[in-house]
């Protein structure tokens, strides 16, 4: 396919752009075609401004470029006053173009006013658009071996050195071009509407004083482009980053898709699996090899929604890096040191993620309840949990299929929900779990999951199947240890005492709070600004450390303040 140099469909575009910015966006400056048109221009409104924009333009392409040794006001108050009396706008178009090569950076009225010009003849693009269109139309409806050079009416011109480099001598474009064509104007379109907005950008901030950093030799308009990127940069990045995690969405959908696709298909029977006697890949565990569909005679129906765990492999969660795991900890929970270094230092030298059983005590609203969740989603764990107040009955270990609201048992639940043979089971405030033991105690539901030796070996009573659970981890949190009876406290690996946070602890602690907030109510994390001086010398004085459950209650009421106090100040 026929190469179409950039520079080239850039040239040929810029003739069809407004004067302002046909003069701004080329890249010849004073010494370009762009400021040779302008004299012509000046002489078609009468000789004298002919003349004088030549001896603006010549002073310029002097040794000196100081403003003092350049007639430029004197000129464009003459320009502007013929466009005033005359009404011709092209006078004073002349005199804006001209300002874009010779006026200095840092006269803000001149920014103001060519930020102005910029923004409206930016808005007649679309018309250099339609043009553009009827050639790419007229490049697609061409099936002969030659077509008409369509772009004379475009430029208005024939037999340009520009364009008669570009074109065959005979005028015409071969039809192997076109498509050429069409996507090098398409794409030179696109950048120059582009440069085009950011130079109107960068003029709307030296309006207001932002003039970046100059040489001498650098025009106004070279100037205002290097401000307009320096505005939209941040904005550009940013909307960078968002399309980035759109595609990524995007792209996780369409594998959730994959999978609920993959799901839907026929699922092999458990029993060919298990008569298969196929040793799991490394890193897998089979945590049902089949289920039994004795009993009330409903066999696969007790199946449904666990066909896809039932003789499968698993996962396992690989130990990620644990210094990156700390430091993120420690970030949300600075008072928490010596509790992390704890529960991390048991997965050193492991391959695969296994906290055992750890119970965790601490007073009410230390944040222990946060840390357990968090400790698991950050090794990159599914985590179930538990309600220790609410869990009624032996449900933790599953329930007999003579019942009609049969389920297996919560681990397995874990399991199938995050698809990872080493999930972990959250069982929250489990010293008020009920003590009456009309239908079992959750207590007593526990033992055997938490047995290394029973758990290896499940028996659960849904599936009556056993299950292997030994890779499964439970953490359990309270406020009181002494209420739980001796056997399950026997079954724990340590009992950890989460400490509260102190006051030291306060600017460590608000970042979290904050984008839990933000979570909460159903916004980016980006509109919440960091608190300032004074919203933190309020937080310090009434929260002198102690529970976070009530310092994030403040830092809600402090958000809500700003919230009113922003809506009710005039924009």
């Amino acid at each position: 396919m026929t190469s179409i140099p950039p520079a080239t469909a850039r040239a040929i575009l810029l003739r069809s752009f407004p004067r302002v910015l046909r003069t701004a966006l080329d890249g010849g400056a004073v010494h370009g075609d762009a400021a040779q048109q302008l004299i012509t221009d000046a002489h078609a409104l009468g000789p004298g401004l002919g003349a004088a924009v030549q001896r603006c333009l010549d002073a310029a392409r002097g040794s000196s470029r100081l403003p003092a040794t350049i007639p430029l006001a004197a000129t464009c108050a003459m320009l502007d006053e013929v466009a005033a009396l005359t009404d011709r706008p092209a006078a004073r178009e002349v005199a804006d173009a001209l300002l874009m090569l010779l006026a200095p950076a840092g006269d803000r009225d001149t920014a103001a006013r060519l930020a102005l010009a910029v923004w409206r003849e930016t808005g007649r693009l679309d018309e250099v658009g339609t043009a553009l269109r009827r050639i790419s139309l007229l490049l697609a409806s061409g099936d002969d071996e030659e077509l008409p050079n369509p772009y004379d009416d475009l430029l208005g011109t024939v037999g340009d050195p520009e364009v008669g480099a570009a074109f065959p001598a005979s005028g015409a474009v071969r039809a192997d071009a076109a498509q050429a064509w069409r996507q090098a104007l398409g794409a030179a379109f696109d950048g120059l509407k582009k440069d085009a907005a950011v130079m109107a950008t960068g003029l709307s901030a030296m309006a207001v004083g932002q003039v970046p950093e100059t040489y001498v030799y650098e025009t106004l308009a070279a100037v205002a482009l290097k401000a307009g990127r320096q505005a939209v940069g941040p904005v550009e990045r940013l909307a960078v980053a968002e399309e980035r995690r759109r595609v990524a969405e995007r792209k996780a959908a369409a594998q959730r898709r994959e999978r609920e696709r993959s799901l839907q298909a026929p699922a092999p029977e458990p029993e060919a699996a298990q008569a298969a006697g196929t040793e799991p890949p490394e890193g897998h565990v089979i945590v049902c090899q089949s289920a039994g569909e004795t009993g009330h005679g409903r066999g696969k129906e007790v199946w449904r929604g666990y066909e896809h765990v039932i003789g499968t492999p698993l996962p396992l969660v690989v130990t990620p890096n644990l210094a990156e795991v700390r430091n993120r900890l420690l970030g949300e929970f600075p008072q928490a040191e010596a509790v992390i270094d704890q529960v991390l230092r048991w997965l050193v030298g492991r391959a695969y993620v296994h906290l055992g059983n750890l119970l965790i005590e601490g007073p009410p609203g230390s944040g222990k309840s946060r840390f357990a969740r968090r400790l698991g989603e950050t090794l990159g764990m599914g985590v179930l949990r538990v309600d220790g107040s609410n869990d009624g009955g032996a449900s933790f270990g599953g329930t007999e299929r003579r019942w009609h609201s049969t389920e297996p048992c919560r681990p397995f639940m874990a399991v199938a929900r995050w698809r990872q043979a080493n999930p972990l089971v959250f069982v929250d405030e489990v010293d008020k779990a009920p003590t009456r033991s009309d239908y079992g105690r959750l207590w007593d539901a526990m033992l055997q999951a938490m047995d290394p030796e029973t758990a290896a070996r499940f028996p659960d009573p849904c599936l009556q199947a056993d299950l292997d659970l030994s890779w499964v981890s439970i953490i359990c949190t309270a406020n009181e240890s002494w209420r739980l009876p001796g056997p399950l406290l026997d079954r724990f690996r340590a009992v950890l005492s989460f400490p509260e946070p102190g006051p030291e602890h306060l600017d460590a602690l608000l970042p979290a709070l904050v984008e839990d907030i933000a979570r909460e109510r159903g916004l980016d994390r980006r509109f919440f600004p960091p608190l300032d001086g004074v919203e933190r010398e309020f937080l310090r004085r009434r929260w002198q450390g102690g529970s976070v459950r009530r310092l994030r209650r403040m830092v809600d009421a402090v958000l809500r303040v700003r919230d009113r106090v922003g809506s009710s100040t005039p924009q």
